[in-house]
């Protein structure tokens, strides 16, 4: 007997009741037979095919990510292609054809589990999430080979929830195509690229569902309830009642935000608060007007870099750099500088011309020190950020910055841009703070900055020393925890020392457990998604400050 109710994580909030679908993502039967000499090449060739499909395949996912601006999920398809276009990556499953006489999808299997289990065993949490990338790919080489690719059938006009047992953000993506209305996950973590795809796209989602999949039958009424973090299983009809009654009161909440799209961001006493938008630089800017967000906190740049087969063009940027300043209608526009490392491998190859060869790229080449050592790209993106600056309110964000001389270098890259320009001008500089080097120095940092941006998110994962990606030490990134309100303090503290301004960003700026904690230490603005600013301006409007001391 399946259990009845029970909480999980909300992945991507929302309300559903429907009808399960069990899907288990990876219970393909691999089947295993001998292959006889004659049809060796045959069988290779067979195996060469999947591949060419499942780059097609990879292909066409792209295209529509891109027009969803799921960058995130960009990331992981380009790393799945780049697996895919590693002639070693096939290389010993053909070996194993030739000398074995085994059939290719056995051969690929064993390919799959060696490369998972070498993974599996390292000491480094980030190349231990590398497993995950292996097996996805060695899932979708397989369905090519077993002519069973993942193409889950339309939905009907009843809301339908799928429960798996894990899920790849392109699986995702197919799942919302089809008209899936919610997902329940039996693994997965907060942060995984997964569930960060089903943010953005909107499925309500939730993971870690205690529930065994064989113990469910498909057409099982579900309610699905990402706002409270709960689930249940063949609901009564009082309780089908009491659910559709809380769903009318959602809804009219939800309608309710729109009062505060006009309102400024102040406390119940009348404390200024912004609240800015994190984008990308490919997004619409629709959204941002929508919800009335005061300024463009951070734009990211990386997904220009990531739609071109090579470094866009100081032109290029320019002109992606100068319809974000124009759509802004005066709203000051802050922009990161391209924020890359290992972590995006082809991206990081087309910039500095060889592939990442460091062991953990979290720690590697990335940031600021890339840019460092590569002034041509620093260079073009700066110039192309002065020319876009005449239109409008443009500053300019450093990431990852750990030392005390990075930004500096910064300044003089930039002044030396605008003296090639023949600009007088220059622009606002900022320093991220995302590790706690640099909150330790924070008052040497606020002294060569033009303003600070708190990085909550990288922040926390190098305090904890636990990548926000990785399922096994998921317990371990606390972002709310005590220690990272604490840093984000003495940041405040000392940039107001100095007299400037500090704004908090990444997912913990949109936590409303932090709200009355941020109008408390006088942090000047938040910035964060656009689906947030309406909760986090209303929650803001019932605060007081100092009503927590």
């Amino acid at each position: 007997m399946a259990q009845r109710c029970g909480t999980a994580v909300a992945c991507s909030h929302g309300m559903v009741m429907g009808y399960v679908q069990k899907l288990n993502v990876g219970g393909l039967h691999i089947p295993e037979y001998d292959v006889p000499e004659a049809a060796i090449v045959e069988e290779q060739e067979r195996l060469q095919a999947a591949v060419v499909a499942a780059l097609q395949e990879l292909d066409e996912e792209h295209a529509s990510l891109l027009q969803l601006q799921q960058d995130e999920a960009l990331l992981i398809l380009d790393a799945h292609r780049m697996l895919l276009n590693d002639p070693e990556f096939i290389a010993y499953p053909n070996s194993l054809i030739a000398h074995q006489h085994i059939n290719a999808e056995w051969a690929l299997q064993q390919q799959v589990e060696l490369l998972a289990n070498t993974f599996e065993r390292m000491h480094d949490a980030y190349l231990r999430s590398k497993r995950l990338d292996i097996e996805q790919v060695g899932a979708r080489l397989q369905r090519h080979l077993l002519a069973c690719p993942f193409q889950p059938s339309a939905c009907s006009h009843q809301a339908t929830i799928m429960l798996m047992q894990q899920l790849s953000p392109s699986e995702l993506l197919a799942l919302w195509r089809a008209g899936v209305a919610g997902v329940l996950c039996v693994q997965g973590s907060l942060n995984t690229h997964a569930m960060i795809v089903a943010r953005g796209l909107g499925m309500p989602t939730l993971m870690g569902v205690d529930l065994e999949l064989a113990d469910v039958d498909d057409g099982a009424l579900m309610v699905l309830n990402a706002e409270r973090n709960l689930w249940q299983l063949s609901p009564n009809e009082e309780e089908q009642a009491a659910f559709r009654q809380e769903m009318q009161v959602f809804a009219l909440a939800q309608e309710g935000l729109m009062y505060f799209a006009t309102r400024s961001s102040r406390s119940r006493d009348g404390v200024l608060l912004p609240i800015g938008a994190n984008m990308d630089i490919c997004d619409a800017l629709d959204a941002v007007a929508h919800v009335g967000a005061e300024e463009i906190g951070l734009c990211r740049t990386e997904m220009m870099f990531l739609k071109h087969h090579d470094v866009p063009s100081e032109h290029e940027q320019f002109q992606a750099y100068v319809r974000i300043v124009l759509g802004a209608r005066g709203l000051p526009v802050t922009f990161r500088l391209l924020d890359v490392g290992g972590d995006k491998p082809e991206l990081f190859h087309r910039c500095v011309g060889h592939a990442y060869q460091a062991d953990n790229p979290n720690l590697g080449l990335r940031g600021v020190r890339l840019l460092l050592q590569n002034p041509d790209v620093l260079h073009a993106q700066l110039r192309a950020l002065l020319r876009a600056a005449v239109h409008g309110d443009v500053r300019v964000l450093v990431p990852m910055v750990s030392r005390s001389d990075e930004i500096p270098k910064v300044r003089d890259a930039l002044e030396a841009c605008a003296q090639d320009l023949g600009m007088e001008m220059s622009l606002a500089l900022g320093c991220m703070i995302e590790t706690p080097a640099a909150v330790m120095m924070a008052d040497v940092l606020a002294q060569q900055s033009d303003f600070l941006s708190i990085g909550s998110n990288d922040l926390t994962q190098y305090t904890f020393a636990a990548d926000r990606g990785d399922e096994d030490v998921a317990a371990y990134y606390q972002e709310e925890h005590g220690i990272i309100l604490d840093m984000i303090e003495q940041v405040v503290r000392k940039a107001h020392q100095r007299q400037i301004k500090v704004s908090v960003c990444g997912e913990l700026a949109a936590h409303e457990g932090c709200t009355q904690a941020f109008l408390d230490m006088g942090v000047d603005a938040l910035s964060m998604s656009t689906q947030s600013i309406l909760p986090i301006r209303r929650h803001l409007s019932r605060l007081r400050q100092g009503a927590a001391q």
